[in-house]
């Protein structure tokens, strides 16, 4: 449409008075209609009668701003007329539809009606229904079409558009439509648009058979889609070639065109990979009744597999009504071929898949058989390590039956069973073998052994059997137990305990623990198991060490006690303690007649300070090392003049033994009185100052150090300048001095500052671990109670050796034998043991 084209669209009169009519226009309305109107039935009669005119109304006429003219577009009124006048002016009719017409022009005439053309229908439309016009017209003989006379061609044949049945629908109309695809350089015979690949044939619908999905009922194109869409593949190309070479032997070629399809063995394979085939065997489903109750009828199958083959009766039988076989044609002939052809395929297929399947079976038996070739090979070779082991071990036990097997030749057997038959070593428990040849070998080897004299004798012998029948067996295993022993604990039980055994209960002196350490510290773990050195420390070694402990005498003895008992600690640091309370005994025995000026007794009490506990040691002190200090500084004369410091030494001796609180009890007690009484008598006697405050300084540089600084010893210092300040006050000077005296000894009692915040952690720490140390020294036991109340009492308390109920120690306190569980007493009585109070135990001891 042009800039200057305007085309209305206002409501005309034509609308108004037809606004409600049901009737097309320019078609009579019947009775029935004009009596029920929109409610009337269209009626077959009308085309009983005369064929009506068919009334098509032309387009409006656009309106052009500069006028509207009209040009003849050659249409004529339909009427009959015969060959003779459609002849007489086809040569004018065809110049003036082919001329080019110019659609209403600047100059054409306007006018405002609308302009109907009425065509008579053809006799056969009013003998068919209007289902089959469109067919009926086709078939019809061509009419002459307004605007598109039939006129002749320049060879004077007829038009080939109509003839070719593309533009017959034209006839009817105007044959305006042909005109302009002309106009646009339509050619006859070729496609529509710029490049000829348009078509004429409209998209055409076809009925699928049955229900299933697209596609299930193979191609559902038309001959005619297939005719205009040709398949454009060069295979395909080839097959109609073959197809029309082998008709070619006929006089005259066939209408029906035979279609051959040719399949290879490979194409039926491949096609059929996912093919659904039917059970050769079904015998063990035909029995099953199947119930299908999918569709609106319940119905009664033979077996499963007839599922899916099962049909809808109404399909089959539309599909079979609408084919069309030929006179001899044989359709049970056809369907039977069909079976065959589709039987032959399955078999093709199930062939194929029985040929894979067995082709992969194939190859899972040879990988199978290679398997158990390697596996026939390898029991093979391990039957002959089996033959040839079990030669070597029955040569072993046939040497021994004999007595000629020497512990070289086992050796060498054992190591050859072990490197070259390494698995069948380990999986038949050879090693377990070695205690029945080995064990005399090895014994009849200790037998001259001396463990003192040559204790690393014989060791690279046991290192190699180690080495060869070690199997790493439990280090806290004992023999009794029901697991059997690993088979080196066993030679080892078996042969070196013994040989130490017999050495330690026989020539072995324990105050000559030297050997025995030695021997102990070179056959150590791995080379012994750590139970077989505690069986022998808690069960051979210690009895002997607490034997000897009974029998010394500290007052005959030369050779004190911890030279030869001290060593054990490490090995015995807990097994000592049954033997600590005898030894403290025999040192109150020993110290009851001893002097102070006997440093002898300090000799032997200073290396026990860290073995026993300070609660022991503390008693031990304020039993027999206290009272004769005492003795001594009670006898010591204070003399100004002529002091004797001879006992005074003697105390300060023991001062690294003496606990604190000891310290600071004796001299309260024994010195400071005595002291006190002396620097009386003096100061009455008015000396001069210089030397009291000599003599003052002198005692207090004789003090103890580890009491010298503590608070009560300052505040008697403190208390004798303050007497002597006050008798020598008249004396000049004297009141000075002493005040610089006392000065000092407040410095001193003040408390000591802080540590400074610089200090290292480490030293922190370890003030800290002191103190936690002393405060867990603290906590006594009930055992240590009992021999702390014994030791002040004067009563007997000692550990008796090789008594134990429940497999707890047992002590002999003055007339009673006791033990003790956790913090209970436990007495022997006529009843039994029963537990027993404190009190009670040191009444009746």
């Amino acid at each position: 449409m042009s800039d200057n084209e305007v085309e209305k669209f206002e409501i005309s009169d034509y609308d108004l008075e037809n606004e409600f009519s049901t009737q097309r226009p320019g078609r009579r309305q019947t009775k029935e209609q004009q009596i029920y109107g929109v409610w009337a039935q269209e009626s077959g009669d009308e085309e009983e009668g005369e064929p009506e005119p068919m009334v098509i109304p032309l387009p409006r006429v656009r309106v052009l701003r500069g006028g509207l003219n009209f040009v003849s577009g050659g249409i004529q009124q339909s009427s009959k007329k015969g060959d003779k006048d459609k002849k007489e002016g086809s040569d004018e009719e065809s110049e003036s539809e082919l001329a080019p017409r110019p659609m209403f022009g600047a100059g054409a005439d306007s006018s405002d009606e609308e302009t109907t053309v009425k065509i008579q229908k053809p006799a056969a439309f009013v003998s068919k229904k209007s289902s089959d016009y469109s067919s009926h017209a086709s078939s019809s003989k061509p009419r002459d079409i307004a605007g598109l006379r039939r006129g002749g061609a320049p060879g004077g044949g007829k038009t080939g558009l109509l003839g070719s049945g593309m533009a017959d629908w034209e006839k009817y109309t105007s044959g305006i439509g042909s005109k302009l695809l002309k106009k646009m350089g339509f050619e006859e015979g070729k496609g529509l648009g710029k490049n000829l690949q348009g078509i004429s044939t409209p998209v055409e619908a076809s009925k699928r058979k049955g229900k299933g999905a697209i596609g299930f009922y193979g191609s559902e194109r038309t001959d005619r889609s297939l005719k205009d869409f040709p398949v454009h593949d060069s295979d395909e190309e080839d097959k109609e070639k073959f197809k029309e070479l082998l008709q070619q032997w006929k006089k005259t070629g066939s209408k029906k065109k035979i279609k051959y399809i040719y399949k290879s063995a490979e194409e039926v394979i491949q096609e059929g990979k996912t093919k659904k085939l039917k059970p050769t065997d079904d015998s063990h489903i035909t029995k099953t009744k199947v119930i299908d109750m999918t569709g609106p009828e319940t119905r009664v199958l033979s077996s499963y597999h007839a599922i899916a083959g099962q049909k809808n009766f109404v399909d089959e039988y539309e599909e079979d009504k609408k084919k069309k076989y030929e006179h001899f044609d044989l359709p049970e002939l056809l369907h039977n071929l069909q079976i065959l052809l589709e039987n032959c395929e399955d078999d093709i297929v199930r062939n194929a898949r029985t040929l894979e399947r067995e082709n992969d079976r194939i190859v899972h038996l040879n990988h199978e058989r290679e398997k158990y070739e390697l596996l026939v090979e390898r029991e093979k070779k391990e039957l002959d390590s089996l033959d040839q082991s079990l030669v070597l071990v029955e040569s072993l036990e046939t040497r021994h039956k004999e007595q000629t097997l020497s512990l070289s030749e086992a050796t060498a057997i054992f190591t050859e069973l072990k490197s070259d038959y390494l698995k069948i070593y380990n999986t038949y428990e050879i090693p377990y073998l070695a205690p029945t040849y080995v064990t005399p070998l090895l014994k009849e080897l200790l037998s001259t052994w001396n463990p003192l004299a040559h204790p690393t004798a014989h060791k690279e012998i046991f290192a190699t059997w180690q080495q060869l029948v070690d199997l790493g067996g439990n280090q806290h295993q004992q023999p009794d137990t029901n697991v059997p022993l690993d088979p080196y604990h066993h030679l080892v039980w078996e042969t070196w305990t013994a040989a130490v055994r017999s050495t330690v209960m026989g020539p072995w002196e324990p105050r000559d623990c030297g050997p025995l350490l030695a021997v102990l510290e070179a056959w150590n773990y791995p080379l012994v198991p750590v139970w077989i050195q505690g069986h022998l420390l808690q069960h051979v070694i210690l009895p002997r060490i607490t034997r000897a402990v009974h029998n010394w005498n500290p007052l005959q003895d030369t050779v004190p006690i911890h030279t030869w008992l001290h060593p054990w600690l490490p090995l015995l640091v807990d097994h000592l303690q049954s033997v600590y309370p005898v030894i403290r005994q025999k040192l109150s025995a020993a110290l009851v007649h001893w002097h102070p000026n006997d440093r002898s007794a300090k000799m032997v009490l200073q290396p026990w300070k860290r073995v026993f506990s300070e609660i022991a040691m503390t008693t031990l002190i304020q039993s027999n090392i206290q009272p004769k200090l005492e003795s001594a500084l009670v006898e010591m004369a204070i003399n100004p003049h002529n002091q004797n410091l001879d006992p005074w030494h003697w105390f300060l001796d023991w001062d690294d033994l003496l606990p604190t609180q000891v310290s600071l009890d004796i001299l309260e007690r024994c010195f400071f009185p005595r002291w006190y009484q002396a620097l009386a008598t003096w100061l009455s006697a008015n000396p001069p100052h210089p030397d009291v405050i000599a003599w003052y300084k002198g005692w207090r540089d004789l003090m103890p150090k580890s009491v010298a600084n503590h608070l009560q010893i300052r505040q008697k210092f403190q208390q004798a300048l303050e007497v002597c300040s006050r008798a020598l006050s008249y004396q000049p000077g004297a009141s000075d001095q002493f005040s610089l005296l006392l000065a000092g000894l407040d410095k001193l009692s003040e408390p000591p500052p802080p540590p400074p915040l610089g200090s290292p952690p480490r030293q922190r720490s370890k003030d800290w671990a002191d103190i936690i140390s002393s405060a867990r020294r603290e906590t006594l036991s009930m055992r240590e109670v009992v021999e702390r109340r014994c030791l002040e009492r004067g009563i007997v308390f000692v550990p008796i050796p090789d008594r134990k109920h429940e497999a707890r120690p047992v002590y002999r306190c003055g007339k009673l034998n006791i033990s003790f569980n956790k913090n209970i007493i436990y007495v022997q009585t006529e009843r039994g043991w029963m537990p027993k109070s404190l009190t009670t135990l040191l009444d009746d001891a």
